[in-house]
């Protein structure tokens, strides 16, 4: 990147239009001079607004209304344009960037001012404008470099010289991954982190999955016993493993290992429970058989004797039931002549009835047809009003018409008129209304753009929140890895201590035995070599032992001793053999647990080192108070985790209000990019209700001159007097109608009278002869049937009286039952007769008694056996379901475990060893970055500095120091921090640093192509010597294609360096002109 020209107008110093054209310039080195305060330094802070939307001083920054120049009018818009080229010979492309700061300009309507946003235009080389919402990203891609990484490499500003070659090495090696493009090498790291997260995440899932399953363990009661002790660690491990934030691998060892022993012992608890089962089940099948027999014969007993009574019963009433049979069929005979008799009387009501009704009309009808004639002529009378009434009304309601018609018209012209005049009202309103909410938009968007400037690092924090929840959560799997270490070690512990006592019985138990194993020996080879002399010896002949000739004390063998045998002595030699063998294991056991635990010590220890330094770093005031030894360990980490805890609650509040201003921001910025548009919406809604407002006063006048013409036309004064009166004729006609209505209506009901008065005599003679026939009929037929049943009309009329019709079925009934219930006892005695043959009566109770006893125990051994089977079948699902889940936890906790310590050692997070790989990769830069500077250097030095980077062995101590920067003085011979530098000193080797990364930023051919270079100041610390030394240096590398621009007010520089830009201040601001060679 190389500029070519800048344009400032109303920017800082700079009132009117100034353009300064670089290209001017017969040299590539020139000297931007003038008095303090002539605006020298504006210049750059142009260049860097035009590319960043900031001004170049990190310390003092300035942006918005604050560069607005104050020598000219606010009605000159402020801008910057600035145009580049990017590349190289002919792939060199030419950039224009025209930024216009916010700034305050005067309203175009009326008096005051307002504010206008920024805004900036990106000319690409095709001619086309880049989207204005991407344009800082794109020239951020452009340049290759932040704002801030411009100010270190290229763009050095008065004050800030020094940062670059000061910085830290964790800030050297952002600005050093966008120059070479290292950041793979933090991707690689990020990567590991990811993955070592997902083995932890794993981690867990399995730990949720063993404490689920262990959480099925089903311990029984515990026993007395040798059993009771496993089932209490048991317990006791359950217990702990599902408590436990953390899977602990040796009480989960432990717990399958016990486990096995129990579903052992569950199994032979399960065989025997069934043999006892089954054997109850036996018993109890042969007696439940019994007793089912017995109920049964007993039944049998029981329905015999039931028989036998039921006969008796039966043969005690066989009277009763005979004349109930003689009673039902009189019954029956005296209701069927009742039916007969019933069809006579009817017959004879019938004619008596018809008699009368005759009787009755013939009176009746010659009243009925005087009745009706006067009727009639009432009926006509009515009629002749009806017709008179009807004409009026008609005329009436014709007039009413007319009208109501002009009165509608007279009330839509004025509810026109009233409409008119609140349309006018309205539209003035809303010309107020709408000035008003363009005075309240503009007085927001002041208030927005101070909200905005207020929260514009909301960003910036919310990046720095981030990385301080990193480190929280760092430090927080930190302690959690010093507590899973402290557990293991802990447990190993107790191993060790368990093998050490393991080998200390096993060694007391094979002393004992081989103690005993040498005595039986000797006892044994004693008594062997008696038994031998004692065989052989006679007087006066030599013992095979001593040779004595003389055998005073034979030996005797002792009776506790007699059965000692050669067999007996291989067996205890066998068993003390393995004795040995035990103890020899024994021994490699504890001596491998102990190895085991000084590793477990050394990685707790590392842990804790790891700790302490995160911790120290985040918390400088408690270093050292971590003292690493049990129990001060578990208070300690407890007053971590609680110090770790609140800060986390802390960074939580803080971060809620940094998402809330982060959202305020992005609604502020939203608000501001679209009231312009908003606000030329209502200037346009006040311009429309203003010509609304003249149309609704013309309409209005129409309106109401049509109104005057309608009121001299009215009948009626008002609506409701024309409809009062049609409403009177209308009233008058109704009555009219009712009294016809009501005439004819009696007219037409005597006519109706009238003739079916006739109609009935008519009917009534000719129904009446037929009628008495069937009655002398139906009589006949009553005496018939009285003769035919054998009943005088007394008898069966006292029958109907005393029984009912249905009374017949009741005794139909009860003979039918009698005689069932008597077939059906004597078919149940023959057949339990049959049953029972010559058997005995049971004794049903003392059968049932042994029954339910054999039951009961039938049913506490199986539930013995199923209580035994539950227990079985729970733990042994719980050790098919862990065994694999185990084995998975192991591949992963080594998987995890090697991913955990390339991640640390790659990101530095080994304690003596902070440096990470990307910072090792980019020393190699370094390292050619400072031998292109210490060329200058020890030129402008005279050979007596020359930079170093921070030795290997030292760069990773404590923290990351692998691209600090150290003096070597050959005067000395020793090394010094930069900070020592005096202020000259530290000049020369800050520019000599940013020369040499200059030149390798040229031959990496990075994509970075800076063709520039400005210096703010600086040369007024050094002597003549060094600053001659540092300008030609200078000289020498403007020798190239790049432009190297000097800002500074000592005199000597002018004398120099020929091309100059001269600055100068007056009443109207700063001015520029070249003075060229």
């Amino acid at each position: 990147m190389r500029p070519t020209r800048l344009i400032m107008q109303a920017f800082g110093s700079y009132g009117k239009r100034t353009v300064i054209d670089f290209e001017q310039t017969n040299q590539n080195l020139f000297l931007i001079t003038g008095d303090t305060g002539a605006g020298k330094t504006t210049i750059f802070d142009a260049i860097v607004f035009a590319l960043y939307g900031e001004a170049s001083s990190g310390a003092n920054k300035k942006d918005g209304t604050e560069l607005q120049s104050q020598f000219v009018d606010y009605d000159v818009e402020p801008f910057v344009e600035l145009t580049f080229t990017e590349g190289t010979g002919k792939n060199r492309e030419e950039y224009t960037v025209r930024r216009i700061p916010r700034h305050i300009r005067p309203l175009k309507r009326g008096s005051g001012v307002k504010e206008e946003s920024e805004s900036v235009a990106l000319t690409m080389p095709d001619g086309t404008e880049y989207p204005q919402k991407e344009t800082d990203r794109k020239l951020e891609e452009i340049t290759g470099l932040t704002k801030n990484q411009f100010m270190q490499v290229a763009m050095i500003a008065q004050g800030e010289f020094m940062e670059l070659l000061r910085a830290k090495s964790d800030d050297k090696k952002v600005i050093f991954r966008k120059l070479f493009h290292t950041e793979l090498y933090q991707k690689i790291v990020d990567e590991l982190a990811r993955r070592r997260r997902v083995k932890q995440q794993e981690i867990g899932q399995i730990r949720t999955v063993c404490q689920t399953e262990v959480s099925h363990v089903k311990v029984p009661e515990s026993p007395e016993g040798e059993g009771q002790i496993i089932y209490r660690e048991l317990q006791l491990l359950k217990r702990r493993i599902i408590d436990s934030d953390r899977l602990s691998v040796v009480d989960m060892e432990q717990l399958l290992e016990k486990l096995h022993i129990l579903c052992g012992e569950l199994e032979e608890q399960t065989a025997h429970a069934s043999e006892k089962y089954e054997e109850a089940k036996k018993d109890f099948l042969e007696k439940r058989d019994t007793c089912s027999s017995a109920r049964e014969l007993l039944r049998r007993f029981h329905e015999l004797d039931s028989a036998e009574k039921e006969l008796a019963e039966c043969a005690a009433r066989e009277d009763e039931i005979k004349a109930s049979l003689r009673l039902i069929g009189q019954i029956t005979a005296a209701y069927e002549i009742s039916s007969v008799w019933q069809r006579y009387r009817d017959a004879q009501s019938t004619v008596s009835m018809t008699e009368r009704r005759l009787d009755e009309q013939q009176k009746l009808l010659p009243d009925l047809r005087k009745v009706y004639e006067e009727a009639e002529q009432r009926e006509k009378e009515a009629k002749m009003l009806l017709d008179r009434e009807i004409q009026s009304f008609t005329k009436i309601s014709e007039r009413v018409e007319k009208a109501l018609e002009v009165l509608k018209k007279i009330r839509i012209a004025q509810a026109d008129a009233a409409e008119k005049e609140k349309i006018s009202v309205l539209s003035g309103k809303a010309a107020e209304e709408a000035r008003k909410r363009l005075e309240d938009l503009e007085r927001q968007e002041k208030e927005h753009w101070e909200q905005e400037e207020r929260l514009s690092r909301t960003d910036v924090l919310l990046e720095q929140w981030k990385a301080k929840c990193r480190k929280a959560e760092e430090i927080k799997e930190k302690i959690g890895e010093a507590e899973m270490l402290q557990m293991e070690a802990e447990s190993q512990r107790k191993k060790t201590e368990k093998a050490r006592s393991d080998y200390a019985e096993a060694s007391d138990v094979y002393e004992k035995k081989n103690a005993e194993y040498e005595n039986m020996r000797r006892l044994f080879l004693n008594a062997q070599a008696g038994f031998i002399a004692r065989e052989q010896l006679r007087p006066g002949r030599p013992c095979p032992v001593c040779g004595s000739l003389e055998h005073p004390n034979p030996c005797e063998l002792g009776e506790d001793h007699s059965d000692l045998s050669r067999e007996t002595l291989d067996r205890l030699d066998e068993e003390v053999a393995a004795l040995r063998k035990n103890q020899e294991s024994a021994a490699a056991a504890a001596k491998a647990a102990s190895a085991l635990l000084a590793e477990k010590e050394k990685q707790r220890m590392a842990g804790l080192d790891a700790l302490r330094e995160k911790m120290e770093e985040l918390f400088p005031e408690s270093a050292g108070t971590v003292r690493g030894e049990m129990p001060d360990l578990e208070e300690d980490l407890s007053l971590w985790k609680d110090r770790l805890s609140t800060w986390q609650k802390a960074l939580q509040a803080e971060g809620r209000q940094l998402e809330q201003d982060a959202r305020t921001l992005d609604k502020i910025r939203s608000f501001l990019q679209n009231v312009d548009s908003e606000k030329q919406a209502q200037r346009q809604k006040a311009d429309q209700a203003a010509e609304t407002a003249a149309g609704a006063k013309e309409a209005l006048a129409a309106s109401r001159a049509s109104l005057a013409s309608l009121e001299g036309s009215r009948d009626y004064p008002t609506e409701k007097d024309a409809e009062e009166a049609r409403s009177r004729a209308e009233a008058e006609k109704r009555k009219r109608e009712g009294a016809y209505s009501a005439a004819r209506y009696a007219e037409q009901k005597a006519k109706s009278a009238r003739e079916n008065a006739e109609t009935l005599i008519s009917r009534y003679t000719a129904e009446l002869p037929g009628l008495k026939e069937e009655r002398e009929l139906k009589k006949t037929a009553y005496e018939q049937c009285m003769a035919e049943k054998n009943l005088t009309e007394t008898e069966w009329k006292a029958l109907t009286e005393k029984y009912e019709r249905n009374e017949t079925e009741a005794l139909q009934n009860k003979a039918d039952i009698h005689r069932q219930k008597k077939a059906a006892a004597e078919s149940k005695k023959d057949t339990a007769a049959a049953a029972i043959g010559g058997r005995k009566r049971p004794l049903l109770e003392e059968l049932e008694q042994a029954r339910l006893e054999a039951e009961e125990k039938m049913a506490e051994t199986q539930e013995a056996l199923e209580e035994v089977k539950e227990y079985y079948k729970a733990n042994t699902d719980v050790c098919r379901a862990l065994e694999p889940v185990m084995e998975e936890r192991g591949k992963i906790m080594e998987e995890h475990k090697r991913l955990d310590d390339l991640y640390n050692l790659l990101a530095g997070k080994v304690s003596g060893s902070r440096m990470d790989i990307e910072t090792f990769v980019q020393r190699y830069y370094l390292e050619r970055i400072l031998y292109a500077a210490n060329r200058r250097f020890r030129e402008m030095s005279a050979g007596q500095f020359e930079l170093r980077m921070c030795d290997l062995d030292r760069a990773g101590a404590g923290k990351n120091r692998g691209l600090d920067l150290m003096v070597y003085s050959t005067v000395t011979g020793k090394e010094r921090e930069v900070r020592t530098l005096s202020g000259g000193e530290s000049f020369m080797a800050a520019l000599s640093l940013a020369l040499g990364m200059a030149d390798q930023i040229q031959e990496s051919a990075a994509s970075v192509n800076l063709d520039m270079m400005f210096i703010d100041e600086g040369f007024g610390s050094l002597d003549d010597h060094s600053r001659n030394k540092a300008v030609r240096v200078l000289q020498d590398m403007a020798g190239g294609s790049k432009l190297i621009g000097i800002i500074s007010h000592v005199t000597e520089l002018k004398q120099e360096i020929e091309d100059q830009l001269i600055v100068s201040k007056d009443e109207e601001g700063s001015h520029v002109r070249w003075q060229i060679s």
